[in-house]
């Protein structure tokens, strides 16, 4: 009896085998492929990403506008301009007047959705008892959209003290005037969308009414920041906070030795999603000043609309899509290296 085997024990080159093992192997062999399931992902980004970023690739060639449609299986429809929309988009002065106001975006805007976003989650984490409130009223403004955001900040900016709030702060503290400081002329009078003033830097006279815009946006934008480094606040050991206050650290030192250095890598990802979105800015800039006034607040997110939209006869739709392509060109050089930084990297034997 002990050298019978029973029916379920098979050997097999001295292993063990039982008929699961089998079955297992054979689930293998029948189940369905990786490209099984990534197919249908890649049907739908094709068409819904790929196709339209090449048509509009091959419509910057072209000179066409909303009225005089261009259809890349129509050569009726095609009028080739070849690199001359280009060229015209790189020697226009109101290209690289739009791109000195989106630099000012791809500067200030990160760093100030930084710093603010980063200042609240602290304060959040460091309020413990009232941290559901906090939380509550600073990611509130996340909720709505920009365009909404906008239309509250014109209120705010609004010239009539009855009706903005800045204004009537200001009147109440007998603040309105005119204020020079070296390379800094500021008009406190109330024309915050129209003429509060510029920063001269020597090369470039800045219009300060990109700031005002910019401090607009900053606040709706800062909900995302402050979410995101919660939580990494979340997954900070509190034996680290522990160990730096025996060592007789204070709340500045903890900020700066422990907390800001835990908080790397979430500051990393709200910068970058930050000029991401200062390089394609578009909602809040057309709904506070319309790139106005004449085109001080021009962006280049707003710059493709104004070319294709704002004259149908026109046909520059072939310049706006040239547009389109020069900015998508300026992500992909900004977004590269921080796609490339979070690959895993491989060790060197």
């Amino acid at each position: 009896m002990s050298g019978r085997r029973s029916s379920g024990d098979h050997r097999v080159g001295g292993r063990k085998r039982t008929p699961f093992s089998s079955t297992r192997k054979s689930g293998k062999k029948r189940g369905p492929s990786g490209g099984a399931f990534v197919t249908p992902l890649m049907v739908i980004f094709s068409l819904f990403y790929l196709w339209p970023v090449l048509q509009s690739l091959i419509s910057s060639f072209f000179t066409w506008g909303l009225l005089r449609p261009w259809d890349l299986f129509d050569r009726s429809t095609w009028q080739f301009a070849g690199v001359d929309n280009y060229r015209r988009t790189l020697s226009d002065p109101e290209f690289w007047h739009a791109g000195a106001n989106s630099l000012l975006w791809l500067v200030l805007f990160p760093l100030l959705v930084v710093g603010i976003s980063l200042v609240m989650a602290v304060a959040i984490w460091h309020a413990r008892r009232w941290s559901v409130l906090f939380r509550t009223v600073f990611v509130l403004p996340m909720t709505i959209s920009l365009a909404a955001a906008g239309v509250i900040w014109s209120f705010v900016y609004n010239s009539d003290s009855h009706i903005g709030v800045l204004n009537a702060v200001l009147k109440a503290l007998h603040l309105q005037g005119t204020l020079d400081i070296g390379p800094l002329h500021l008009n406190t009078t109330g024309q915050w969308l129209a003429d509060p003033g510029t920063l001269n830097l020597g090369f470039y006279d800045v219009r300060l009414v990109n700031v005002f815009v910019i401090i607009a946006a900053a606040w709706a934008f800062a909900g995302y920041g402050v979410i995101t480094f919660s939580a990494g606040l979340a997954s900070l050991p509190q034996e680290l906070i522990d160990s730096a206050r025996v060592d007789g650290s204070g709340t500045v030192q903890v900020v700066r030795h422990v907390i800001v250095p835990h908080l790397r890598k979430p500051m990393r990802i709200v910068f970058v999603v930050s000029v991401i979105f200062a390089l394609r800015t578009f909602d809040i800039v057309y709904v506070m000043t319309q790139g106005g006034p004449n085109t001080d607040s021009t962006v280049l997110g707003l710059l493709p609309w104004q070319q294709a939209f704002a004259f149908l006869t026109s046909p520059q739709a072939g310049q706006a899509s040239a547009v389109a392509v020069l900015m998508s060109a300026v992500l992909i050089a900004l977004g590269f290296p921080y796609l490339k930084s979070m690959l895993p990297r491989k060790e060197s034997r």
